[in-house]
């Protein structure tokens, strides 16, 4: 038999999420490719920014068996007391042969990533397809990670679900290539812009905002659609200079349809816990924060922007 372009295409996905109501216009599905050129600190999924397959453990679930112990790398020890064993992960060890898997009798351990050619991702969400009449609003979500590092599976799997609403959740950092080969493709950009100034993107996110800026810029030149998603961080970028950058870019850009505000949210620090990662740990805003936010930006004479 032979193999098509598009068969041999695999991409890697660690969750699909169904019945979304946030991420784009109606009833959709979401995609979340593994994978980010970004490091942003207070990312709420940090087990994203790997591309590769990934250990969870979940600490709640673990009774202490030590049958994980099978591990030929010895990612899992354990204490020598019995009586109140403590269960060391060294997911740093991890080469994600799955043998702590077989023998895990309380789903404590996952590996997390899986690759789809674009027939299986196609064959995986077919069911989802009926909740999306042509018209009414729903379809599917592209996100992640970013899902622009895996730009060209997206682009043949846009083929295969046609005529379906998608959209794409991008940080926007991603070459100029990427962005015109995929926008003929997608029915709307929700493009994040996460800190003003130039270093304090690269100290807080791992690398600047002038790739981003030019992305936003192209895509707004070639009248994509475009929600500008706007995540605020308590003692990060809640502050008038970013708030003031935030108006310029929708001025700069008045094609954008609207503005999102995201007040940051605190799931990412659990997670991180369950893949032996660290993220900054941040208070969520108060419902006067948000609110106060929302005002001074709207302060500044932009009208079309919510809070999600």
């Amino acid at each position: 038999m032979t193999v098509s372009p598009t068969d041999s295409l695999k991409a890697r996905i660690f969750d699909i999420q169904r019945l979304s109501l946030h991420d784009g216009p109606g009833i959709r599905t979401n995609m979340f490719f593994k994978g980010c050129p970004l490091s942003c600190r207070w990312c709420h999924n940090p087990e994203a920014q790997d591309p590769h397959t990934v250990l969870s453990y979940k600490a709640n679930l673990c009774r202490g068996c030590r049958l994980c112990s099978v591990c030929p790398q010895g990612v899992h020890r354990f204490t020598t007391d019995s009586r109140n064993p403590v269960h060391e992960v060294r997911f740093e060890d991890c080469i994600g042969c799955g043998e702590c898997l077989k023998v895990c009798c309380y789903d404590a351990l996952e590996l997390v990533g899986s690759d789809y050619s674009v027939e299986e991702l196609f064959q995986e969400i077919q069911s989802d397809l009926p909740y999306y009449p042509i018209g009414d609003g729903g379809g599917i979500t592209f996100t992640g990670g970013e899902p622009m590092m895996q730009y060209r599976f997206i682009s043949e799997f846009a083929e295969r679900v046609s005529p379906i609403h998608l959209c794409m959740e991008t940080s926007g950092y991603a070459s100029k290539e990427a962005f015109l080969e995929i926008l003929p493709k997608i029915d709307l950009f929700l493009f994040d812009y996460k800190m003003t100034d130039p270093e304090k993107h690269s100290e807080y996110c791992g690398a600047d905002n002038a790739l981003i800026l030019e992305n936003l810029e192209l895509l707004h030149e070639e009248h994509a659609d475009i929600i500008l998603r706007l995540p605020i961080i308590p003692a990060v970028n809640d502050h008038d200079e970013h708030f003031q950058g935030i108006a310029d870019v929708l001025n700069r850009f008045p094609r954008i349809l609207h503005a999102e505000l995201l007040p940051y949210h605190s799931m990412g620090e659990s997670k991180a816990e369950q893949f032996g990662l660290n993220v900054s740990q941040c208070s969520p805003p108060t419902e006067a924060q948000k609110h106060q936010w929302l005002s001074k930006i709207k302060g500044l004479g932009i009208d079309k922007i919510t809070m999600s």
